[in-house]
């Protein structure tokens, strides 16, 4: 009876630490699944932040060559308007009115486009 007695003792001494063992087990598992979904997230975070940190500096070089573009059609009318001075009115007139016409719609066209810039680069941003 003794030995039955000790044998059962031992075996849920044996069953216990079984237990403890598989419980570590699986603890040292969720810790390093919770583990990688953070670091995924994390590395997901930084692609979007780098991302819209992309697209803002993309719109800035738009927004600069915008402006080149602006200061350009300003020195063309300038041109056309010296060249009135100069003497060659009709020429000039016509030339100014399509350096105006040209400026209005590259100047609608860019304020377009940088618009719907702004606007995904806001919602890249509200993603990140």
């Amino acid at each position: 009876e003794a030995e039955r007695l000790q044998k059962q003792a031992e075996d849920r001494e044996a069953k216990r630490i079984a237990q403890e063992e598989e419980a570590s087990r699986r603890a040292r598992e969720e810790a390093e699944r919770l583990k990688t979904n953070e670091e995924e997230r994390e590395a997901k975070r930084i692609a979007q932040e780098e991302e819209a940190s992309e697209e803002a500096e993309q719109i800035q070089k738009e927004e600069e060559e915008h402006e080149a573009r602006r200061i350009a059609l300003i020195a063309q009318e300038e041109e056309a308007s010296r060249r009135a001075r100069e003497g060659r009115r009709s020429d000039s007139r016509q030339m100014r009115k399509n350096v105006k016409r040209n400026e209005a719609e590259q100047i609608q066209k860019e304020e377009e486009e940088h618009e719907a810039r702004r606007i995904a680069l806001e919602e890249a941003s509200r993603r990140a």
